[in-house]
């Protein structure tokens, strides 16, 4: 996760900026005085604690991917506050063994010929740790499975029915040529 973080430092600076900066009016206004340390710290404060109480309302509503994203925020703000790095290496090693878990339990329904709960598995622990490879490759190749199953061999146009629930009239065909000894000539 160390190598995604840059991309939330980068948003956590631009968030902040546009915390600290008022908004310019036009041309015409003089350039506004930079925010004093002060200022710039309670902005800081307010955007850490509402990620704080947006982590933990993730993690309690079950969302741990999003959680581990917004405390991996939080080690990025404050790198030297050892309970933002404890809360999120804990709730890595959840989500590392709860998509284990499913992981298993996919197998195990792939085993058993249920490709519907296994793929269910696989998304959910993809909804876990959404790039985790093995998942995603396991998930691609029950889709191939399930797309040759049901569809190779198949004609590619099916045929269309009626919507109203009526059967579709049978499909015309064109009169019986008449014998060629019954066209009334005479031999």
């Amino acid at each position: 996760m160390r190598a995604a973080s840059a991309p939330l430092l980068a948003a956590c600076v631009l968030v902040l900026s546009g915390c600290t900066s008022p908004p310019s009016s036009g041309p015409a206004e003089a350039p506004a005085a930079a925010p004093s340390p002060g200022q710039q710290e309670q902005a800081i404060g307010r955007f850490e604690g509402l990620q704080r109480v947006r982590a933990l309302q993730l993690e309690d509503e079950g969302q741990w991917a999003d959680a581990a994203w917004t405390w991996e925020v939080l080690v990025v703000l404050r790198p030297a506050h050892a309970p933002y790095r404890e809360r999120a290496a804990a709730l890595r090693q959840r989500i590392a063994a709860a998509v284990a878990e499913q992981l298993e339990r996919a197998e195990a329904a792939q085993r058993r010929g249920a490709a519907d709960q296994a793929a269910t598995h696989y998304l959910r622990a993809l909804a876990l740790q959404p790039d985790h490879a093995q998942a995603a490759d396991a998930l691609r190749a029950l889709e191939r499975e399930r797309n040759r199953r049901l569809y190779l061999g198949k004609p590619s146009r099916l045929t269309i029915q009626r919507r109203d629930g009526l059967e579709a009239p049978p499909p015309r065909r064109p009169p019986p040529r008449p014998a060629a000894g019954a066209r009334g000539e005479a031999h």
